[in-house]
């Protein structure tokens, strides 16, 4: 459910500081938007504010997508989980039971589209 200013809150995870930017811009409107660029800094970050959703790269310093996926679900089972790569490893994104969406990298309306998606399913949940 929706807190604060009525946003569903988002934790993006890439070590890009450019994605990272970009992603933001994007999801500004409509979420709370918070960041990290590992593993350490994306349980630190989901454990003092747990996200209703959580963006996540595949590859990442200190543990990768599918460790960070397991820690958010372990902290919060209803998180949703959306993994994104440049990588095309979508059929091991869709055979994780901690991930609920896989996006790949490269074209952002397709993650603006799912984040409006998933924002408007918040908000009308909330």
């Amino acid at each position: 459910m929706p807190d604060g200013d009525g946003r569903p809150s988002l934790l993006i995870i890439d070590d890009g500081p450019d994605m990272v930017r970009l992603l933001e811009t994007v999801a500004a409107a409509s979420w709370q938007v918070q960041s990290a660029g590992n593993l350490g800094d994306a349980v630190t970050a989901a454990t003092a504010h747990p996200p209703h959703v959580a963006v996540v790269d595949f590859m990442l310093p200190g543990g990768g997508g599918f460790s960070v996926a397991r820690h958010l679900k372990e902290l919060d089972p209803n998180v949703v989980v959306v993994m994104f790569s440049a990588a095309p490893v979508g059929h091991q994104a869709e055979d994780s039971p901690d991930v609920d969406e896989f996006v790949m990298k490269g074209d952002i309306r397709v993650i603006r589209r799912v984040l409006d998606d998933l924002a408007g399913r918040f908000r009308t949940e909330g």
